[in-house]
């Protein structure tokens, strides 16, 4: 039987092992409480909640033989953050995890390390960030901007017609983009909107595939643009292609883009053009003389400002005044989303049975899709 000592002794110990164990749990509890700030979510912050970036001094290319870039542009609200990170994530995982290229991200606010952190953690290769000032984001120098206040208040009812941002954007991203000293050094660039999806993996390297295929321009979606917005942006083409035949496919050739564009009919503008919210392009196409030469008459006509000109417009019309058809290329095998509503899911059933898609769902087939033009069959494949 325990002596009363030794039993006094043990009951010292418990309380002893007791007390250590709850002076533990509240220190542990407290430690965990995340300190409240109004600016930054407590559940995504990092230690100490100081988040700190910084560009990296040297980008890393996977593959010697080409330099290729994720390029997109967000702003800084939160809800952009979020579509962005789910973008990424969804590329990663999807395709590049096994890459590892690299991300630039333009924007014309100034984001947080915060919000840069955020999205670049997810990311396998470097991420740079590029603050755009208003030399890139902007008026041109030319633009009447009392005209131009007048042509957003007539478009109100037009989608994006009383945005100035937007115009400045479809500015930036149709041709002042390719200025940029961030993207000197790429030979390619796969353009991305925040919020879209690739819903199947990507086994192949699209880069790869447009390198080895000679291919300057590709395309996942074809849809029509409205006409209030672009009244006389095909006009105004056909001016400047007047103005430079020796640069120009003609319409009559076997692998011309131009039936694309027109109609069967009366050979009028169809307003068909390539999406390019997903885009992959060899840089030296729009850096080509033919494209600045068109990018500078297009700009100094005013249409981004007194009408509104988007950018996949004027890149669709620039590939079929330039660019053979066999130089175009759709991305059948690329399962890709936007909106929730615009899928393109590939046909083969080996590819779509990965896939969060089916193709009886592809927008390929509804009556919007300009697909069918595209893939008409050339002169020489008849």
């Amino acid at each position: 039987m325990a002596t009363l000592p030794s039993l006094k002794s043990r009951l010292a110990v418990r309380i002893a092992a007791i007390l250590s164990v709850l002076i533990i749990g509240l220190y542990l509890s407290v430690s965990y409480i995340p300190v409240r700030n109004s600016s930054i979510d407590p559940l995504m912050s990092s230690q100490n909640n100081k988040w700190i970036f910084s560009n990296p001094l040297t980008i890393s290319h996977p593959d010697p033989r080409w330099r290729a870039a994720f390029v997109t542009f967000v702003d800084g609200e939160r809800s952009a953050l979020t579509k962005l990170r789910q973008t990424i994530r969804n590329l990663e995982d999807n395709f590049n995890h096994a890459h590892g290229y690299p991300y630039i991200i333009f924007s014309h606010e100034a984001l947080s390390d915060e919000y840069k952190e955020l999205a670049s953690s997810l990311a396998s290769g470097n991420v740079t960030f590029e603050h755009l000032g208003s030399d890139m984001y902007g008026y041109s120098n030319t633009t009447d901007r009392t005209k131009a206040a007048k042509a957003r208040v007539d478009m109100k009812d037009v989608m994006f017609g009383e945005s100035e941002d937007y115009r400045f954007q479809s500015r930036f991203m149709a041709g002042l983009i390719f200025r940029h000293p961030a993207l000197k050094e790429l030979d390619y660039y796969w353009r991305f909107e925040p919020g879209t999806e690739y819903v199947c993996p990507i086994d192949f390297d699209p880069f790869q595939y447009m390198h080895a295929n000679k291919k300057k321009f590709s395309f996942s979606m074809a849809l029509y643009e409205y006409h209030e917005v672009m009244p006389t942006l095909y006009d105004t083409t056909l001016k400047f292609a007047q103005e430079h035949l020796k640069w120009i496919q003609p319409i009559e050739s076997k692998n011309s883009l131009w039936d694309f564009i027109l109609d069967a009919d009366s050979k009028d503008f169809n307003r068909c053009h390539f999406w390019s919210n997903f885009q992959i392009a060899d840089l030296s196409f729009y850096r080509s003389e033919q494209f600045q030469t068109f990018f500078n008459y297009i700009d100094e006509s005013g249409g981004f400002f007194y009408e509104r000109w988007g950018d996949p417009v004027i890149h669709t019309l620039a590939a079929v005044m330039f660019l053979k058809k066999e130089e175009v290329h759709f991305w059948e095998d690329v399962g890709y989303r936007v909106a929730n509503y615009f899928t393109h899911c590939p046909a083969d059933k080996k590819l779509y049975s990965r896939c969060s898609c089916r193709p009886d769902k592809n927008f390929d087939y509804d009556g919007y899709s300009c697909l069918r033009f595209f893939k008409k069959p050339t002169l020489e494949e008849l």
